[in-house]
């Protein structure tokens, strides 16, 4: 048995025998790279000196305890001989060796496990280097590798740990060479650098700040990123290494000069001719000599065939959800996705209808229809183009300034060959005279009579919501859910004009207040056309919030017995014990706004109905503000808008005048309206949640999924042709439990960008995250050159104001919330009666006409949307903050 192997053993050549660091550095020498001189203690001793530990359950047991055994067992004799001779035949810097760690799998083209294995520098004495023997075999245990192969399934048994033993080079540089850009692998001519002074150890644990040189693969010219460079690591001249000081001379000047940036480059390309893949290589320079350490696969890269426009196509989509993540944000379930996605299309088909697009363009353009929505790596997003393309069907979009400058905005902001994507605006629909008369005729028509328009529809969304309340789908057949299902949709989805006309005249009268706000009304403030659109009575969006207010003051006022129960944390106690009184007014709530839940537009997400939950702590919200009014809320409100109303009426007179409140009193039933119409698609959303968790029970019940809750992982297609005969899946099972994993995946990875661009296959662009990443096209807005600290949104409801943010995630983060600043990626309605309980609002996503929006002016709440900078990832629970509300700012202050 060979207890020692070297470069120049066959052996080295097979991974399972000295794992891949090794496998890699013994390449590394056959190529020709220099690299220090090296053994491997193979890993079938590893598995020798485990037999050792038969009576220690070694899947169970702490890295401790497991490293605290190995440290106190002997080697056997043999190798400790053969450590002693490879020791006496190395040549080191004054002797001394760096000891690494080399798993099976480790640095391969699947697995890189960077960082999870351990390595000890700078050793000395035999009895050091076989104490570091030792340890590299133990951390094989440790929790964070035991981890990383529990994530990516791979079976430990099958796994052994070698062990490197190599002549330590006492470097004055070193670092990492990249021979593709693993950041922005669309730059796919670019290799990266990264230096540091001293060994690399602060390099690779993420603790110095390195010097980064990016360079051109063909042309060898490169741009340098020189950063202030305090300290490094350092060789002891005695054992280990140790953190020195940099000289003032050489902290804020490049690390390399000229000739080393292009040796390096040079080696780097040539490693990876050698290995016929990109590679991410460990250097380091002692005395002028350039040596490779390590190097492995870059395995978060695309195949080189990703980038061949031969294979997959060339064509761009480009991707936004600046308005969809309102409604839809984070992880959506392929079930909710293919109900929206059929919604969409009939929704945008009847918005053409109401516009006056011609049936035989709609059914030219039915690829603009079809894919008006995607669903990447578990987020709904807009095909931006398809949007844009679709408004542009209708007649006077191509003639509409606000719209054309809009879209002629996004096109100019993007490169040559994504602006491409716009040359449809070369071509507009051609709309006759006559026709264009009739289209204005219609919606003028349509606008006189909006009101009885909107109330026909009310009367037959009551019919079917009405009847579809009263079922109890838990006792129907998969056959009639389907049919009910069905049946919804002809008598609802497919008759949605009433709502498209609504929005439409919320847009367009919205808009135009905003324009003449900012054109007639000078001295006042920016915001002034947001407090104008207070105090409008009834509202769908506040009810709630109010509902929920008047049961807190119902139990203050007249059940104050009940007060201290209501604040404590037992929520079974209270929904036993409550008064009857306020038992009957919180029915009425659960009845009324039941569905009107967090991502109440989700059909996997859990209502009122389900779980009241929410209602109840926002009522314990209420309860601990002492200073919590609804008749000083409604006041406020009406306050803001008088106070709005008299700066108007102080500004402008006459026909002005006239036109001024003919817009505003528009726009302000438009604002209602929409909100009205907005709570009639939460309720029918709810009904189709309802149909499809019972249908996901009897397919639980059937054995055909493990949880009903899996069937949110099938799509709406998949379920229909199961029940028809058309399935291409017999076992449901199966294709719900891999798809659940899938997503699940996608709740662990950090989003996509707000806007960003594929190219060829859009699929295939959703499969590696950081393509998506490299081709975001707001990384320079979202990043800016602010100060860190600052954090720019769009004012919404003004105010200013200093406190502790709570961050809120899922409704769990808002549990207990008493007046902290709420922070959050985005809200729906089903978040407002968490409102009252905050003293301001940070969204980070929404608009001036989001729910949010319209709720925080209602309410009066300082609030701030639409925030750049990654306010999600900078803000914690407990930070300190002041926020400007009417400036749209945000400082942080801790």
């Amino acid at each position: 048995m060979k207890y020692i192997l070297s470069s120049h053993d066959q052996e080295s050549r097979i991974e399972e025998m000295v794992g891949g660091k090794t496998k890699n550095l013994a390449l590394l020498h056959q190529a020709g790279v220099r690299t220090p001189e090296w053994v491997c203690i193979p890993t079938y001793i590893f598995q020798e000196f485990l037999s050792n530990f038969s009576s220690i359950d070694l899947e169970q047991a702490s890295h401790e305890d497991i490293e605290d055994q190995f440290l106190m067992a002997p080697i056997c004799e043999k190798l400790q001989a053969a450590i002693l001779e490879a020791l006496a035949q190395l040549k080191g810097h004054h002797n001394f060796f760096a000891v690494r760690s080399s798993a099976t799998g480790e640095d391969s083209l699947d697995h890189s496990f960077a960082g999870l294995y351990s390595s000890y520098l700078n050793q000395q004495t035999p009895e050091d280097i076989i104490l570091s023997v030792k340890k590299c075999w133990a951390s094989f245990f440790t929790a964070r590798a035991r981890s990383y192969r529990k994530e990516r399934h791979i079976d430990e048994n099958k796994l052994g740990m070698a062990v490197i033993i190599q002549r330590m080079v006492a470097a004055e540089l070193s670092g990492v060479a990249f021979s593709r850009n693993p950041v922005n692998p669309s730059k796919r001519e670019q290799l990266i650098i990264s230096a540091v002074y001293g060994v690399g150890e602060g390099l690779v644990s993420g603790e110095l700040d390195a010097d980064n040189y990016y360079v051109n693969r063909d042309s060898l010219q490169y741009q340098e990123e020189i950063l202030e460079k305090d300290f490094g690591y350092f060789v002891r001249k005695t054992s280990g290494v140790e953190k020195r000081a940099i000289p003032d001379e050489s902290r804020k000047t490049s690390t390399l000069t000229k000739e080393q940036v292009l040796e390096i480059a040079k080696q780097i390309i040539e490693i990876e001719n050698k290995f016929f893949l990109p590679q991410d290589s460990e250097w380091c320079i002692e005395k002028g000599e350039l040596y490779f350490v390590q190097t492995r696969p870059i395995t978060s890269l695309p195949d080189p065939s990703f980038f061949d426009a031969r294979i997959q196509g060339g064509d761009y989509i480009l991707w936004d959800n600046s308005n969809i993540t309102e409604s839809y944000s984070g992880v959506t379930t392929p079930l909710t996705f293919s109900h929206i996605s059929k919604a969409y299309r009939q929704v945008y088909v009847q918005f053409c209808e109401v516009m006056g697009v011609p049936s035989h363009v709609v059914k030219e353009n039915e690829k603009t229809f079809r894919n008006m929505l995607g669903l990447v790596r578990g987020r709904v997003y807009y095909n931006l183009k398809n949007w844009y393309h679709m408004i542009f069907l209708f007649p006077f979009s191509s003639t509409s300034n606000g719209f054309m400058e809009t879209m002629m905005g996004v096109k100019d902001s993007l490169k040559p060959e994504l602006a491409s994507l716009f040359d449809f605006t070369k071509n507009p629909p051609r709309y006759g005279t006559l026709r264009k008369i009739y289209i204005l005729n219609l919606n003028l028509w349509r606008i006189l009579r909006v009101k009885s328009i909107i109330q026909e529809f009310k009367d037959d969304f009551a019919k079917s919501y009405s009847k579809a309340r009263k079922q109890d789908y838990a006792k129907f057949s998969l056959q009639e859910l389907l049919e009910e299902y069905d049946q919804l949709n002809e008598d609802l989805l497919f008759k949605w004009k009433a709502p498209i006309i609504s929005d439409t005249r919320c847009m367009v009268f919205f808009g135009v207040l905003k324009s003449l706000t900012e054109k007639w009304i000078t001295n006042g403030p920016a915001n002034l056309y947001n407090d104008l659109l207070t105090g409008i009575a009834n509202l769908p969006s506040t009810e709630p919030t109010k509902r929920l207010m008047s049961i807190a003051e119902l139990i203050k006022s007249k059940h104050a017995q009940e007060l201290e129960l209501f604040i404590s944390e037992d929520n079974e106690l209270i929904f036993k014990t409550m008064h009857p009184e306020v038992k009957k007014a919180f029915a009425e709530y659960i009845d009324l706004f039941g569905f009107r839940c967090m991502n109440e537009l989700k059909l996997e997400s859990t209502d009122l109905h389900e779980d009241p939950t929410m209602a109840l702590e926002a009522i314990k919200g209420f309860l601990r503000s002492k200073n919590l009014s609804l008749k000083a809320m409604n006041e406020r409100e009406h306050l803001k808008f008088d106070e709005a109303k008299a700066i108007v009426d102080d500004n402008i007179s006459g026909v002005k005048k006239v036109i001024y409140n003919f817009f505003l009193s528009k726009a302000r039933l438009a604002v209602k309206d929409r909100e009205d119409l907005r709570l009639l698609r939460t309720n029918i959303f709810g009904i189709c949640r309802r149909i499809f968790k019972a249908i996901g029970q009897r397919y639980y019940e059937l054995k055909l999924l493990d949880e009903p809750m899996d069937v949110f992982y099938l799509s709406i297609d998949e379920i229909i042709a199961y029940q028809e005969g058309r399935s291409f899946e017999v076992e449901l099972k199966r294709q719900a439990s891999l798809r659940k994993a899938q997503f699940l995946e996608y709740h662990k990875t950090a989003s996509p960008p707000d806007r960003f661009y594929t190219k060829g296959s859009a699929g295939l662009n959703f499969y590696y995250p950081q393509i998506l990443s490299s081709n975001d096209l707001l990384v320079k807005i979202n990043t800016g050159n602010l100060d860190p600290k600052t954090l720019i949104g769009t004012p919404c409801s003004p105010g200013v104001i200093e406190g502790v943010v709570r961050v809120v995630k899922e409704i769990s983060d808002a549990k207990g919330l008493n007046g902290e600043i709420m922070v959050c990626e985005r809200t729906d309605p089903g978040w407002v009666p968490l409102f009252p309980s905050t003293s301001g609002l940070l969204i980070e996503r929404g608009s001036l006409l989001s729910h949010s929006a319209i709720v925080a002016r209602e309410l009066g709440i300082p609030t701030i949307v639409g925030i750049t900078g990654g306010m999600m990832k900078k803000l914690k629970t407990g930070m300190r903050v002041r926020v400007d509300a009417a400036k749209g700012e945000i400082k942080i202050l801790d």
